[in-house]
């Protein structure tokens, strides 16, 4: 037993990818536990109004903190399809991708019997966790090609431990998002643009923002003088996703832009960005003191400015692609909407390189660096408390 943990001890010490699966396994257990104890401690809150209910799993509270929010719509889409009036989702679920809510039917269809709004949640969250263990040690590898291995290693920290990243691990896309993300990088750094190309379509088959990554990967192989050949394969495969869901809804539901249609029902950039907007600027001490969630987006905003600042480094130090990539998600993003704003800015990876390579330069090492990790750490907890009793921390 002594030689085996040597050899495994030694593996993990000189593996790149075994730390970095082993620092989202170490944050991904400490995130369940602290759902999993809260939920045994406290009930979950009241639901708010015209939310669509999402007690999954009341009898495995380790995974039924994880099935909140927009986990429901998800599995409305496995139970009734896209665009059945019978569904609790607006507009029948129109207002979501196809790839998440595909394959959490395909999982759930290998449970006995027939498939229930359990199986689906549960292979909501499965999903999520396996997607985020296969990302991490790709953007591991993403990152030290790119600087060092101790900055990958330090990036790869403040992924899995920043305020909103406990969506990782819930019934959302953003981990299968992110995949798509860093595999279509992971792959163009191995001159493979057939598979990066296909990385690609998946992640616009997943979100709308998808259609960043196409972009960036053509930008990429510019840079980096590729064949006309391996451009083509890009434009042509990168935006087959979206491309093969708006000709569906057209064909199905007679509607090419169903989806945007959908998300208007969300409410739009008024109710999300300028009413908060009007809201800070003129009653601070409401927005501080009033409604809670409030301060959730006040967070979003602080981060999105922090993401923003990182910016003029990534353009300097890293490759055009990444710079791309992230610039489109930050400013984009950050234009349309303060409402989840947080958790739309994960898959923006450069700010996390640009914060990690700020973070072992030598004045930051030690107390500075050991501060980020503790803030993050707590305000990850508690926004993981919160989120798996049903508050809006989305």
């Amino acid at each position: 037993m002594s030689d085996l943990a040597s050899r495994l001890t030694g593996r993990i010490g000189s593996s790149l990818a075994a730390q970095a699966v082993l620092i989202a396994l170490v944050t991904r257990a400490f995130l369940f536990a602290v759902a999993w104890i809260g939920l045994r401690a406290m009930d979950r809150l009241p639901y708010y109004p015209a939310q669509v209910p999402d007690e999954f799993l009341p009898g495995a509270l380790w995974l039924n903190g994880w099935a909140r929010w927009d986990t429901a719509h998800y599995v409305a889409i496995g139970i009734f399809g896209y665009g059945n009036e019978a569904s609790p989702s607006h507009d029948g679920g129109l207002g979501f991708f196809p790839l998440y809510p595909l394959l959490m039917e395909g999982l759930a269809w290998l449970a006995p019997g027939p498939t229930t709004e359990g199986q689906l949640a549960a292979a909501a969250v499965v999903i999520s966790n396996v997607a985020f263990l296969v990302a991490v040690p790709l953007f591991a590898d993403v990152v030290a090609r790119r600087t060092s291995e101790q900055v990958a290693r330090t990036a790869t920290l403040l992924l899995c431990i920043s305020p909103f990243s406990y969506f990782f691990s819930a019934g959302y896309s953003e981990s299968l998002f992110l995949l798509t993300v860093v595999a279509s990088f992971w792959f163009a750094d191995r001159d493979q643009w057939w598979a990066a190309a296909i990385a690609s379509a998946l992640g616009t088959a997943t979100r709308l923002v998808g259609l960043a990554i196409p972009p960036a990967l053509l930008v990429l192989a510019w840079h980096r003088r590729r064949s006309l050949r391996d451009l083509a394969t890009v434009a042509v495969i990168s935006p087959l996703g979206i491309v093969t869901w708006f000709l569906t809804t057209w064909i199905v539901y007679g509607d090419l832009f169903a989806y945007f249609e959908a998300q208007e029902n969300w409410g739009g950039w008024n109710e999300h960005v300028w009413f908060y907007v009007k809201l800070f600027l003129t009653e601070p001490r409401t927005a501080l003191l009033g409604d809670p969630r409030h301060l959730v987006i006040l967070l979003n905003v602080v981060l999105a400015g922090i993401w923003l600042a990182t910016l003029p480094w990534v353009w300097k130090r890293l490759d055009p692609g990444i710079a791309l990539l992230t610039t489109l998600l930050v400013i984009v993003q950050g234009a349309m909407t303060w409402v989840s704003l947080g958790r739309y800015l994960l898959p923006a990876i450069g700010a996390f390189i640009a914060i990690a390579w700020l973070l072992e330069r030598p004045a930051w090492r030690g107390i500075p660096r050991d501060l980020v990790v503790v803030g993050c750490t707590v305000a990850v907890t508690f926004l993981t408390f919160l989120f798996s009793h049903g508050f809006w921390a989305i």
